[in-house]
């Protein structure tokens, strides 16, 4: 993993909780999607990626995600965003993917509303 971000995985309720701490950029953004990737390969339908931590993401990143979301769905699984910085967040309106990915304020919300 690169210095700059910080990709760790966890499971609440049968949900697979995807934390990423730091920059999601083209240099980075590489080790989140290896971590979704693993994740899905592993029979993972329902992934939370969590933001809190989340200082920046790049188009890069926005693809990495995108991907993964697209992949889950074709499987019948879903990707919910949750607790996003106000820089990210931005970004993420800017593009439209908020129309895209369902957003949550926290972790534990996403989790209770796809865990259904």
């Amino acid at each position: 993993m690169s210095e700059l971000l910080e990709v760790t995985t966890r499971t609440i309720e049968g949900v697979a909780i995807v934390d990423v701490s730091g920059r999601m950029d083209a240099a980075t953004s590489r080790d989140v999607e290896v971590a979704l990737t693993t994740l899905i390969d592993g029979g993972s339908r329902k992934i939370v990626f969590n933001g809190k931590n989340l200082t920046y993401i790049s188009s890069s990143g926005l693809r990495v995600v995108l991907a993964s979301l697209k992949r889950l769905r074709q499987d019948g699984g879903e990707m919910a965003l949750a607790a996003l910085q106000p820089a990210p967040l931005e970004v993420i309106r800017m593009t439209g993917f908020d129309r895209i990915f369902t957003i949550f304020d926290t972790p534990e919300l996403a989790i209770s509303s796809i865990s259904c």
